[in-house]
């Protein structure tokens, strides 16, 4: 039996000067509120570079995907992106949610919470470098976008993987609008999530989006009076307000929360002639059946000047704790 246990805080405040060629007014509309409209509804717009840019007109190795594609493809985990990005891989050492992603080949073989991949997971501009961050990922997004190959420190991090970009929908200037979703699966799986964008007055927008989970675990655990594991029980919600003090000038607030503790996921364990006689692949004898509890919380300002018709200053500020803590039955 092993109990892990990661604890980890980030501070970090940043001012990047970009360079927009022309694009500087684009890229704040696209990204913050007053989205333009686009000639070829096929279009999708990507921020690869810090501006802007059609995906096909991008001159480095880039996959987005939108968060329409998400939804219809009951995408509802970071770990299943996979399924949706060529050449992504990855391996999960603590259950969901917790990826080391792989790209070209270059990852990480380590068990240690404290090691940091090298595909870089950002969310809205942050680095995410510690798997108690990442929470309940995949809700309310506008897109995906994963860059290939090594990276410099355009968006705060090296690294010689690629970069895995979360990006979530902005609130909408002068826009009242929302939606619900739910959905009802096996083993008693119920899922429901949703948005609301309101408008606070002409100059400033406030988006809530949240999602809530919860099933029952399909490991079936032979062990009498123990629960099975691979269970669902999550939540998450996050707020974004928008304000446009005057032309070329905005900032995003965005503060999050998530929460899940399930019953542990289960472990397959090997060699199955020691471990696993006379069990089936989806059954488990496990004695300890703890909770495994995930906590997050993070804030992070985001602020946009455009300086001239070509330059524009953005700052990003983020604060960041997570807490990530459970048992393991290693001998299954």
């Amino acid at each position: 039996m092993m109990k892990r246990l990661v604890s980890a805080k980030k501070l970090l405040v940043s001012t990047t000067a970009i360079l927009g060629v022309g694009l500087s007014g684009q890229a704040n509309a696209q990204e913050q509120g007053a989205e333009p409209e686009l000639q070829d509804p096929n279009e999708i717009i990507v921020t690869a570079n810090k501006r802007s840019e059609n995906l096909q007109n991008v001159s480095i190795s880039v996959s987005a995907v939108t968060g329409d594609s998400l939804e219809k493809g009951r995408t509802t985990q970071v770990d299943e992106l996979v399924s949706k990005v060529p050449n992504l891989q990855l391996t999960s050492t603590v259950g969901d949610n917790t990826p080391i992603f792989a790209l070209r080949g270059v990852s990480l073989n380590d068990f240690s919470l404290n090691q940091s991949g090298p595909v870089a997971t950002y969310y809205d501009e942050v680095y995410k470098g510690n798997f108690a961050f990442y929470g309940v990922a995949l809700f309310d997004l506008d897109r995906v976008e994963v860059l290939r190959g090594p990276q410099g420190t355009l968006y705060g991090k090296n690294t010689t993987g690629g970069a895995v970009n979360l990006i979530s929908r902005a609130p909408k200037l002068g826009e009242t609008s929302g939606y619900v979703n739910a959905g009802y699966g096996n083993y008693n799986r119920f899922d429901v999530n949703g948005a609301l964008n309101v408008p606070i007055g002409q100059n400033a927008a406030l988006r809530v989006a949240g999602t809530y989970s919860k099933a029952d675990g399909w490991f079936k655990n032979v062990v009498p009076g123990q629960p099975d594991l691979g269970g669902v029980s999550e939540y998450g919600i996050r707020g974004a307000l928008y304000v446009e003090p005057s032309d070329g000038v905005n900032f995003t607030l965005r503060a999050s929360t998530s929460y899940q503790n399930p019953r542990n996921y289960g472990i397959f364990a090997e060699p199955a002639a020691v471990n696993r006689p006379g069990l089936s692949d989806r059954q488990i004898a496990a004695n300890e059946t703890s909770k495994r509890h995930a906590r997050t919380y993070s804030i992070a300002l985001t602020g946009n000047f455009d300086l001239t018709d070509s330059l524009s200053l953005t700052s990003v500020s983020s604060w960041d704790k997570g807490n990530l803590s459970f048992i393991e039955d290693t001998d299954g």
